[in-house]
Order: structure tokens, then sequence, then C-alpha cells
């Protein structure tokens, strides 16, 4: 005592670790007796739920997506579709939302985005954009850019997509010239980023045919997320993973605030707007200036500070978005396709009905666009494939007084305290959703005549609600227009024995350690996902090309 006493800096630290200590251990306390009582697995007043889920983690991928774990959890522990999992103090509490009428109610609850989606946002897109932003700061930017992405707008740029896709369709060629391994999602994302270009702002990327900066520095970004599923102190706050961030996030806004500034100024050029095709930012732009009370057919409206940055971030967060869904399920739809011969025909033969025999779609998609929306076959391959490898789902807060009903016993259950995630990948994997055939691919449950067979609300990969994804009628085009111009001319294979041969090509992938620890599949696959920011496919999709030969072009 006679330290202490002496020495007042030591008392204050002293007395401070202690009341942090009784007080984690009176939140440790509540914590173990409030889900001892609650539905979940086998539950530990000392573990928590970290036994029961160490059982099941251990089987998996070290690097698998943790949204296949609430499938494997149920699948183990016989849950209920909705249950807790207690893993504190490693990670918040959180309640697991599988059945589809309680998640639909969740995303139409008005709960707020959970803050851990910006950790992986922010670096990417700052704050002010609309996956992270609540409230009525959503509800006004929402409403600003929504029309930049209605089905109409989408399909007024089709000719435009239909050339990008064509310059992706020339990289596959090449690729099938050289009879060479390559890393599939890579050349997804550069597609990706071209389309977004061209369809908001009208800015050619070139991602395909040039080595382009944003998308440098935008991988360059992916490169510093940190290891979500490590214990490893270090892995999740690495020294310098803020100063990266800030630089390169600074990087991308410069190279989109030129683009903006760009576009905004042809607008005096122009001055006659009938002359020129609109985009989604000029959309937005207009919608702004209306609700602001401004005349956007005025020469002196000017694009105020506050406009720019926000829709600098939320062409950045459309820019990942579409990498995390439009890239992704390209990948996956190309290796399904590939492991059901039997759906690749069927696909390839509607495309035949469609635009002829031998035929190459891509012209007459440009001169009549709709054309597109008689590939219903191909939007049930696409669907199908959201369903299985869902690209991401929604996380939020709980509150005082909210609570979600289970459906197998009635009980209204607490979300105060809580993270709710309803877990899009296990929803769609559920067999109480989609029969004992669930895990198969099978795109003819998605088409129209068996549509009323479907469960309700049970297809998530957009999630739903008002929070749905703006810009998901873009990625379904956009996906369908990519495999209308490449699936019956090219025959595309993951090459995942061939995955040595691409370990010092310089890529995101390659930098990545401890990929070939424990198991290597999950759910039976190989081509697992990963979670990099986003729900992508295991080292890139290692894949092989050839031309289909039976495709006879006119």
């Amino acid at each position: 005592m006679g330290f202490l006493n002496d020495h007042p800096v030591a008392t204050a630290v002293g007395v401070l670790v202690t009341a942090w200590f009784i007080r984690f251990m009176v939140t440790f306390i509540k914590t173990r007796r409030t889900l001892n009582k609650l539905p979940g697995p086998p539950h530990s007043m000392v573990f928590g739920h970290l036994i029961s889920m160490g059982k099941v983690v251990s089987k998996l991928p070290n690097r698998v997506h943790p949204h296949v774990y609430p499938h494997y959890l149920t699948k183990e522990y016989d849950l209920p579709p909705v249950f807790y999992v207690d893993a504190y103090p490693i990670r918040e509490p959180m309640m697991v939302v599988l059945d589809p009428e309680a998640a639909q109610e969740v995303c139409n609850s008005g709960l707020l985005k959970h803050p851990d989606i910006s950790t992986f946002i922010k670096p990417l897109a700052g704050v002010n954009n609309l996956v992270t932003m609540d409230g009525p700061a959503w509800k006004k930017w929402r409403n600003v850019f929504n029309a930049g992405f209605s089905i109409q707008h989408i399909m007024d740029q089709v000719p435009a997509i239909v050339d990008c896709v064509q310059e992706y369709a020339n990289i596959l060629d090449q690729h099938a010239t050289k009879n060479d391994v390559f890393r599939l999602e890579e050349e997804a994302t550069k597609i990706t980023v071209d389309v977004i270009g061209k369809v908001v702002c009208d800015h050619d990327f070139k991602s395909l045919t040039t080595n382009n900066a944003f998308l440098d520095v935008m991988r360059k970004t992916l490169s510093w997320m940190p290891d979500s599923q490590s214990l490893n102190p270090f892995h999740q706050h690495h020294p310098l993973r803020p100063l990266y961030w800030k630089y390169y996030k600074s990087q991308m806004d410069t190279y989109v605030g030129k683009i903006l500034d760009e576009r905004f100024s042809m607008r005096d050029a122009n001055h006659s707007k009938k002359m020129r095709k609109k985009t989604s930012i000029d959309l937005a732009l207009e919608e702004y200036f209306k609700e602001s009370g401004k005349d956007a057919d005025s020469r002196t409206a000017t694009m105020d500070a506050e406009f720019r940055q926000y829709a600098i971030d939320n062409l950045l967060i459309l820019i990942f978005a579409g990498h995390d869904t439009t890239a992704s399920t390209i990948c996956y739809c190309y290796h399904l396709l590939n492991k059901n011969p039997e759906k690749l025909v069927k696909i390839r033969q509607e495309l035949d009905d469609v635009f002829g025999v031998g035929v190459s779609a891509r012209d007459q998609l440009k001169t009549s666009p709709y054309l597109i929306n008689k590939c219903e076959y191909t939007l049930a391959v696409i669907r199908e494939t959201l369903r299985l490898f869902s690209p991401a789902s929604t996380v939020r807060v709980g509150r005082k007084g909210y609570f979600v009903k289970d459906p197998t016993t009635g009980n209204m259950l607490p979300t105060e305290g809580y993270m709710i995630w309803p877990a899009a990948m296990s929803i769609h994997r559920d067999p109480r959703n989609y029969g004992e055939s669930v895990h198969a691919f099978q795109p003819e449950r998605f088409l129209p005549e068996n549509a009323d067979k479907l469960t309700p609300n049970a297809f998530r990969p957009f999630e739903k609600g008002p929070r749905n994804c703006i810009g998901q009628e873009l990625a379904l085009v956009e996906m369908k227009i990519l495999l209308a111009l490449t699936i019956r001319e090219f025959n595309i294979r993951s090459a995942y024995n061939e995955l040595d041969t691409l370990s010092k090509d310089g890529s995101l992938w390659a930098a990545e350690k401890g990929w070939k620890r424990g198991p290597q599949e999950c759910f039976g696959e190989e081509a697992y996902q990963i979670l990099l920011a986003a729900a992508k496919p295991r080292e890139g999709m290692p894949a092989r090309v050839t031309r289909n030969m039976e495709m006879r072009s006119n």
C-alpha cells in the first residue's frame, strides 16, 4: 500500500484496470447466463459456444467465408431456424436468423446496419455510401440515385454493356489461344469495373485492355483487409493498415472525382441534353438539384462539395458491390455449368433459340436489347448460382423492445444487445426452404412455371425490403449478357489441380498465406468462398478456357 500511496499514477492505473476487469466480468457473467437459456448449440458457462463452434469450424477450410457456419452449426446440432451464438468476448453475441419470414421482418424493421459493415466498406467507399448510411441521410441519397438504376435506364445501357462484354470475350479467346491457367475472378472483375464505369458515368476504365490505375489501387486496398477469422491481434490491428487505407482511399477519390468533374463540365459543353445519353450520375445530379430546389438546366448550377463526395463514395461502393456480386457470380456460373453438362446443353439451346444457331448475340442485343429478357433459363442459371454462392448478407443491430419470433415454438426472442444476422447463404442452403436437393444445381427451380413452388422470401442474394441492393437489376442484366456472349463460344472450367502454376503470378491471391492448411472442401466444393471484404471464389478461381467448336459463327 505504501508504494501505491507514493505513486498516484500507479494508483490511478490500478483503479482503472480494476474497474475495467469488474465491468468485464459482470458483462461476461450476464452474457453467459442469458445465452445459456436461449436456443443455440451446446453452451458452456466458461466458453459459451466456442467449443461447439470449434467442433464445426475444424471440419471446414481455415479461410472459408463465415456465412457457411450457421448452416453447419444447424446441421451438427439440429438447431431451430432462429438461434444465438455466444462467442463473447472474441465476438459480439449474435442472433442468427434462418427463417425466411423472420428474416423479412428484420429487413423491414428499420433496425440500423451494424457498425461491423463499415469495417470492410469504409476503406473502399468512405462513410457516405448507401450500404452503411442509415436514417434520413440514407433515404435522401437512395432517392437521389434510384433513377439511375431503374430497369428502363439499365436497358438503355445494353449496347454499351455489350461492347464491354465483347472485350471480355476477346480476353477469354486470348486465354484459349495461349491454353494457359489464369485467375478467372480477376478477368471478371475487370469487366465489372468497365461496365459500371460506362453505365454510371460514361467513363471507360479500360481495365480489360490496360493496366488501370484505379483497379490496381482497389486491389491493393483489398490486400490490406484484416483476416477476421484469425485470433492473432496483429492480423486484426496491423499498425500500418490505417495509413495504407487512407492513402489508397485518397487515390481512389482523386480518380473518381476527376471523372465526375469531367462529366459535370460536359453539361455546359453539351447543354442541349437531348443530344447526349444520360448516365446514372447525370440522373442522380438532376434529382439532387430537384430536391435542393435548384434549376438543373441552369448553366450556372454547380456541383457542390456535398454532392461530389456522396457521388464519389457511392460510385466507389457500386464498383465494389459489382466486383463483389457480378465478378464472383459469373465465375460460379461457368464452374457450375461445366460440372453439370446437361444444364450447359440447356442454356446453350435457349441461346440458340433466341439468337439463332451459330449466330452471336452481340449485334442483335445492340439493336434489340429486350431480347435478353427472353433468356429465362439463363436468368434461372444466374439465380440458382446466386442461391448456392450468395455474395453477401446484411447484419443489423438489435434494440430494446424488438423481438424475433421463433416459428418452431412461437417464442418471442430478444434482440437487444445482439448482432442480428439473416444469413442469406445458410437460408439458401437450408433443406427447410429448398428441400433435400438443397445443394444440387437445379436452375429449373427459378423458371417462371415453378415460381409458386418456391418458399416465399427464401431467396435473398440482394437482400429484401427497403435496403435491398440498388444495383441488382444492373447486375442481373450484365450477367445475362455475359453468359449470352460467352457460354456458347467457350468451355470454361476451374483448374484447382493446376493451382501451383499461379503461385508466383504477383496477384492479390498469390500474396495470401495459409490456404492449403486443413480441409479444402466446403459443401463438397473445392471452389469454396472466402472472405476478402466480400465473398470471393477461393484463389480467384484458377481456370482454363477452350473454344467451343460446335459454335459456328456466321
